[in-house]
């Protein structure tokens, strides 16, 4: 190794540390973006008498980070992390700028759609720097850390939106500063960030882009994430246009492939997925993000419209998982050098699977019983969060860092589009199920709309259907998470030799 090459075994620490800084201010703001409309959202429409837009300030920041998580992976791995960490920034500055000003409801879908394509360039960029500016044995703290920042970015968010979304500040509507304060952080963060960063292992002067692999994949998504956002609502689940979605959903992928597989750089090899330790901790996290969504929606849905609490107390029972989340990081990311990956991936699932059985007693609801859940089940989201994508980056070769990294965030990010269709798909089959059971069958086949005939006469009922059908699908969920847990159980922990080979090192069966 040259002196001139700068890795993780020569950079300076002060260096490593302003770089953590700015990529943690990062991190920590594009996850609170990516759920801040929801509750901030509402008063945004309100302000442009436009409600019926209102789900793509949410829906256009998932969409385009979702497309951007594969790219961007791949292309940090050819062209170093800091162009395209910088890029993000930028673009997250300047659509941050645009949102906080907030001229119209179409322009502030525009500003979020960027917001959520530098997100998609922030969030994959910066777990995959860990690898390259740690050594394997301190990975494992470091995205404990990054893990912890997701999960504060995650419940803090909403808690943001809706406590300034109540607010006037200087006769200006409170929610262009859940924008602005995205300013501050954005700057401090490009300022730290100067540093020299460490280069990758594959990157290249004139890299060859998979332009074929890019297009397909972009395509796929957009399909993708439309389909699972309508399903059920815009079109039946077996409907001609569901089929049709589905068929073409399917070529694209078998297109995809034959792409990836002769592409000189494809943004998603094949063979990455044939890893067993890629394979196992995409589906854990296609898994996590399945889980963490249906807790936030109907959790919160539960205590605003059914126990009467306003948007920022309901988030308060999220800052509970949070608390979880952030102690199990923390301890795991310090300890999986001595314990092994094995046991916090194990242990992930199970504590998760305890949190949401004892959110499936909302029926008896208790604040105590509640707030422990959601304790409970973040603390099986610190354990998963801190091991799992250290344990990938061990497991694959230095030159694919960034797409492998990207490609297991993007299953969580799949994970989360899936789990609110699914979630909301199991509540309207336990709402038809019970509005049956409580003789209110006028309203048995609106789903969730339910809870817009508060008021007229039926309370009782209502709350006691929608109750019901919440419980009934965190039960549902808690088998899902009990199928998660055979998966740690069975979990193969494999890294690179220096032949290329991968090596079995933490399975003794």
């Amino acid at each position: 190794m040259t002196d001139d090459i700068l890795t993780h075994e020569n950079i300076d620490p002060g260096s490593r540390n302003k770089i953590m800084i700015g990529v943690a201010l990062a991190m920590l703001v594009a996850c609170f973006d990516g759920s801040i409309t929801t509750t901030c959202g509402p008063e945004i429409g309100n302000s442009f008498n436009n409600t019926s837009l209102l789900p793509w300030l949410t829906m256009g920041y998932l969409l385009f980070e979702t497309i951007m998580i594969p790219i961007s992976g791949k292309l940090s791995d050819l062209y170093g992390r800091k162009k395209l960490l910088m890029i993000g920034l930028v673009l997250f500055l300047l659509s941050s700028i645009v949102a906080t000003i907030g001229i119209s409801m179409e322009v502030m879908i525009l500003a979020r759609a960027i917001q959520g394509m530098a997100g998609g360039i922030i969030i994959p960029v910066a777990t995959a720097l860990i690898a390259d500016l740690y050594p394997p044995e301190e990975r494992g703290k470091m995205q404990g850390a990054l893990g912890a920042l997701f999960g504060i970015g995650f419940g803090v968010g909403p808690l943001i939106g809706g406590t300034l979304a109540t607010m006037e500040i200087a006769g200006i509507p409170g929610w262009h500063f859940a924008f602005a304060i995205n300013i501050p952080l954005l700057l401090i963060s490009l300022y730290m960030c100067r540093e020299k960063f460490p280069m990758p292992a594959n990157m290249q002067e004139k890299p060859f882009i998979d332009f074929k692999g890019i297009a397909l994949i972009s395509i796929l998504l957009i399909i993708f994430i439309i389909y699972f956002q309508m399903f059920g609502t815009a079109f039946d689940v077996v409907s001609i246009e569901s089929l049709a979605m589905i068929f073409v959903m399917i070529a694209i992928i078998i297109l995809l492939v034959r792409v990836e597989s002769t592409a000189v750089e494809p943004i998603i090899a094949p063979h990455v997925l044939k890893n067993p330790t890629v394979r196992s901790a995409s589906i854990l996290l296609f898994l996590l993000g399945f889980s963490m969504i249906g807790d936030e929606l109907f959790t919160s849905m539960f205590l605003q419209k059914i126990e009467g609490y306003s948007a920022i107390n309901a988030g308060l029972f999220m800052l509970c998982m949070i608390f979880g989340m952030a102690l199990t990081s923390s301890i795991a990311g310090k300890s999986v050098e001595k314990t092994g990956y094995k046991p916090w991936i194990f242990a992930g699932p199970v504590f998760m699977a305890i949190g949401m059985v004892g959110m499936s007693f909302i029926t008896d609801f208790s604040v105590i019983q509640l707030a422990v859940s959601e304790f409970v089940f973040g603390l099986g989201v610190g354990c998963l969060m801190a091991s799992l994508m250290a344990c990938v980056q061990n497991s694959c070769d230095d030159s694919e860092v960034g797409m492998t990294t990207s490609v297991v965030s993007l299953f969580r990010n799949i994970g989360s589009t899936i789990g609110s269709s699914i979630y909301t798909m199991l509540v309207s089959l336990g709402i038809s199920y019970y509005a049956i059971e409580k003789g209110i069958t006028e309203w048995a086949s609106e789903g969730v709309g339910i809870l817009e005939h508060l008021g007229e006469g039926f309370d009782e009922a209502i709350k006691f259907v929608f109750t019901n059908a919440v419980a009934g699908a965190f039960s549902v969920g808690a088998i899902v998470l009990i199928v998660a847990a055979i998966i740690g159980y069975r979990f193969k922990i494999v890294h690179m030799s220096k032949t290329k080979e991968l090596i079995d090192i933490e399975n003794k069966e």
